[in-house]
């Protein structure tokens, strides 16, 4: 690989393309980079703090939880496995509002990471029975004498075959399948409440039987090859929206879903297949995809050495339309131009501005991460801009880099010396570049 595209591939897997992950792989085959970021290690401790319920703590809690998982995408040493979990954190949403339990959402966190890359069937049987998603899409609600859909429908609709491939009869057959699924109310662990189930004949695409919950997820992602494949080509285009960019042609996405067809749904393999393939790499792909909140976060702090003890992050990306373990509703999070708005990018104004600030500051606490672009640079104005360019990684278009000059001409017309506003606009304004924005 030559380093440009080993760096839009790090940028897509690891957040940031870290000069040190360059180093290491750079010069090696575009597959010794890819299984390279895919090596991760599992399982992963969760803090102390986030294993348990603490009675009247839940707010810190969640505030915590969210420090602890942003900081863990900027610092781990293969952040690939945080962007596999955030992208199932969307993909099976359960919010941290309506579950309410500190215990319940961190050990979806912790299936979501330590499944990242195992086997979708597997995941799909795990998540379904975790308390997170019980009290989310209401199955603790679902009994034999009044059935709840909520699950039964999303389970079809936004997890495994998508809408359109199965019929009102089915979502009734299969809520009635998942009656009794629910929580032990003095644990809080799943319990089968055999009292709450339906064993009564049901008919689930065309199929008559006393189906339980489990077997409709057997049915869909191995017993009905059609619904498989189903499955398979939905979550591929999820994957490659997510990863790559928008609408992929319905020829690539058959493709890289018979990879996940023909390993039964072991997601290493897929996402390799995705990694490697040419696609990934072209002009359609390459700094063509608007970073979320989150990832513009996250590079927000590596590339400052700030981290969410002195951002305060969960204030921000609130604003920004992406508080983890809060998706906006059971579809997760939109991706790519949806994040491309006035008020967005207002909140992500502030968030640099707030970076800047302490960037800038002569007190004592700022001292370790105090940066002035344009030190030095009295008779080079261009200097600062490149300065400022290399200290976020960016690799200017000539018309920002035209307008960042643009301001420094301005700022220094008619003095002899650089004051105070220039190199600090210059680092909000680096921040907020097109550049900084896409990945």
């Amino acid at each position: 690989m030559d380093q440009s595209e080993l760096a839009h591939l790090l940028r897509r897997t690891e957040y940031v393309a870290k000069p040190a992950r360059i180093s290491a792989l750079v010069g090696g085959t575009r597959e010794q980079a890819v299984d390279d970021i895919l090596n991760v290690t599992v399982p992963v401790s969760l803090p102390a703090y986030l294993q348990t319920d603490i009675e009247g703590e839940g707010y810190d809690q969640f505030v915590y939880a969210i420090q602890w998982w942003i900081d863990r995408m900027v610092d781990s040493t293969k952040p690939m496995l945080e962007r596999m979990a955030f992208f199932w954190h969307g993909h099976f949403c359960s919010g941290w509002d309506k579950v309410g339990s500190t215990w319940a959402m961190m050990q979806q966190n912790k299936l979501f990471r330590d499944q990242a890359f195992g086997n979708f069937r597997g995941l799909t049987h795990a998540m379904s029975i975790q308390t997170a998603m019980l009290l989310y899409l209401d199955n603790i609600d679902n009994v034999k004498s009044s059935p709840n859909q909520n699950f039964a429908r999303e389970l079809m609709e936004l997890f495994t075959i998508g809408i359109g491939n199965y019929t009102e009869d089915d979502v009734t057959a299969a809520a009635r399948a998942w009656t009794g699924h629910g929580i032990n109310w003095n644990t809080y662990q799943y319990q089968f409440r055999s009292w709450d189930h339906d064993t009564g004949m049901k008919t689930f695409m065309g199929q008559t039987r006393n189906w339980d919950g489990p077997d409709i997820i057997n049915f869909l992602l191995q017993e009905n090859l059609t619904m498989k494949l189903t499955t398979c080509k939905f979550l591929t285009k999820k994957l490659w929206e997510h990863f790559a960019y928008q609408n992929p042609s319905q020829v690539l996405i058959d493709e890289i879903a018979q990879v996940l067809y023909d390993n039964d749904f072991a997601i290493k393999p897929w996402v390799k297949a995705m990694l490697m393939h040419d696609e990934f790499y072209s002009a359609q792909a390459v700094n063509n995809l608007v970073r979320s909140p989150v990832e513009y976060v996250v590079n927000c702090m590596w590339f400052t050495g700030l981290r969410s003890q002195h951002l305060n992050p969960q204030w921000s990306v609130e604003g920004m339309g992406q508080v983890p373990f809060v998706p906006p509703n059971v579809a997760g999070w939109k991706t790519n131009a949806y994040w491309v708005n006035t008020s967005l990018f207002g909140a992500r104004a502030e968030f640099a501005r707030g970076i800047t600030w302490r960037l800038r500051s002569s007190e004592p606490q700022w001292a370790a991460y105090r940066y002035d672009p344009s030190a030095g640079t009295l008779g080079n104005p261009q200097q600062a801009v490149t300065n400022v360019a290399n200290k976020f990684g960016l690799n200017l278009a000539a018309p920002t880099s035209a307008a960042l000059r643009a301001y420094v001409d301005d700022e220094r017309a008619g003095i002899s010396w650089i004051d105070w506003w220039e190199p600090t606009n210059l680092l909000t304004m680096a921040m907020m570049t097109p550049e900084f924005h896409v990945a």
